[in-house]
């Protein structure tokens, strides 16, 4: 099973008043998570989009936060999939304290291909997943 496992160190710019992780980075963190996965099976984002004019937005979102993470702490985002089918593909994230292991936040993460604004329903033949 492939597994992209991207580290971050958390910034300012990630923190609310109270220098915990907002979040909205998380949501940033597990997409740069999620186009890594994708580049480690062969899928160029960019190039899908300007060579085939095809983007995967994300349609749904399960998201459980369990602590925050805090300023220039590390977190670690695992990023595997638990299902592709020829509509969608299910991605499952964590995002993890690198000195603690501690789950910070959990998210299912659902995404669908999109091509000239009609769903594509060969997602799997798009990763070659067959």
């Amino acid at each position: 099973m492939t597994k992209s496992s991207l580290e971050f160190k958390v910034q300012y710019s990630d923190t609310d008043s109270y220098k915990v992780a907002w979040h909205g980075s998380y949501l940033r963190w597990m997409e740069a998570g999620r186009v890594d996965w994708l580049y480690l099976i062969g899928i160029d984002i960019k190039k899908l989009d300007e060579d085939f004019n095809t983007v995967m937005p994300v349609v749904d979102l399960q998201i459980k936060y369990h602590r925050s993470a805090k300023l220039l702490e590390d977190v670690i985002v695992e990023t595997t999939v638990d299902e592709i089918t020829n509509l969608y593909i299910i991605f499952d994230q964590k995002v993890i304290n690198k000195k603690t292991n501690e789950i910070l936040t959990r998210a299912k993460v659902k995404g669908v291909a999109v091509k000239e604004g009609k769903l594509l329903r060969n997602l799997k033949t798009l990763l070659n997943k067959e």
